[in-house]
């Protein structure tokens, strides 16, 4: 780490009379003043024109707030950020670490405060870093293993069909290659499951408004075959409030939550879709099932990756829900799940997306 007198800071306050005071204190400790803001739009300005080492970032500022500025300032010009703020709400401060900030400051900071802010905030920019570098070379490790896997498991497949098709064989050969075959399809879906999880973290999609009863109808149509063997029941709501994200991303999140539904279900599976819209502006889209339903353990941990429902009941990889989970928080919404317990009563999973202002859109049949 640098030595203080090395380290560069940005101020960036609209109070005249603060921002003297917090670089007073910082000569005091020994910081170098790199230059000094007033308003969001300045600060990312600055950033770029004076790469400094550390932002000391006002939340409340005319034109553009901290957090945006923080957040924009992060994604662009990666640079440790300090937040400042007249108050200390909970809410402010998730904000503030979701934009990127490392630490925050209550006004008016004391010198140690400040120096201890600025350090924190550094260590963690450092492993902020660190940890998309790896990120980076894990995606690209990723990509390589799973392409280099593809076409192979693509002739195991077609050997064991042409084998079926072609030779006569015994009931337990027929088994063998029909259980080579389950695998190597199983195989399958787990690469695009983890292309799919380097893409999300990868891709920065542009928030649309979503047909959702189109979307529920294609993830339908994916499961077909299961939905028909299974005879499942689907209700569907007559109308869906209107979302924003990406529509390709959504689908993966429906087809992971009804094939659960029919794997998990009752028997037949009787599965209920529905979306709430709520006062803080999201729409909590939900489906319950009537399976056994899960413990407060369960509940706990199955969105982690490679966790199965219930190993027992159905095969899997466990990439699922974990997929979900990636790709709902990706678009700013969360995912959780629901349940009694209870036989017969299942579990309601869902995801929050944020709400279009468009009117509702007309259901379509699964």
């Amino acid at each position: 780490m640098k030595e203080k007198s090395a380290v560069k800071v940005l101020v960036v306050e609209d109070d005249f009379m603060v921002s003297n005071m917090i670089e007073g204190k910082l000569g005091e400790i020994g910081y170098r003043i790199a230059g000094k803001a007033a308003t969001g739009c300045q600060a990312i300005e600055l950033v770029e024109a004076l790469k400094p080492d550390v932002v000391l970032m006002d939340i409340e500022m005319p034109d553009m707030d901290g957090i945006e500025a923080t957040r924009l300032i992060y994604e662009n010009h990666p640079t440790p950020v300090v937040m400042l703020t007249a108050y200390d709400a909970p809410d402010l401060v998730r904000r503030a670490s979701a934009a990127g900030a490392g630490a925050y400051l209550l006004k008016l900071p004391q010198a140690r405060d400040i120096e201890r802010a600025i350090t924190v905030a550094l260590a963690r920019f450092a492993d902020m870093m660190e940890l998309r570098r790896l990120n980076a070379e894990l995606d690209a490790f990723a990509h390589t293993v799973a392409h280099g896997l593809k076409n192979p498991l693509s002739l195991v497949i077609s050997y064991a069909d042409l084998l079926k098709n072609e030779l006569r064989l015994n009931d337990e050969q027929h088994r063998l290659l029909n259980a080579m075959a389950r695998n190597a399809h199983r195989m399958e879906y787990i690469i695009e499951s983890l292309l799919l999880l380097a893409g999300v973290r990868q891709t920065e999609p542009g928030l649309t408004p979503l047909n959702m009863s189109r979307i529920v109808a294609e993830a339908g149509q994916r499961l077909t075959d299961v939905i028909e063997r299974t005879q499942a029941q689907i209700f569907l709501p007559e109308q869906w409030p209107v979302a924003l994200g990406y529509a390709p991303w959504i689908e993966e999140v429906w087809t992971n939550y009804i094939s659960n539904g029919l794997k998990y279900g009752g028997t037949p599976p009787r599965l209920q879709l529905g979306a709430t819209a709520r006062s803080d502006g999201k729409v909590r889209f939900w489906i319950r099932d009537n399976g056994a339903g899960l413990a407060a353990e369960e509940r706990a941990l199955v969105f982690a990756p490679f966790t199965r429902l219930h190993q027992t009941r159905a095969p899997g990889s466990g990439l699922g829900l974990s997929i979900v989970k990636r790709i709902v928080e990706k678009l700013g919404g969360q995912v959780g799940v629901e349940s009694e317990g209870v036989p017969g009563r299942g579990c309601t999973f869902y995801f929050t997306l944020p709400q279009a202002e468009v009117p509702d859109q007309p259901d379509t049949e699964l």
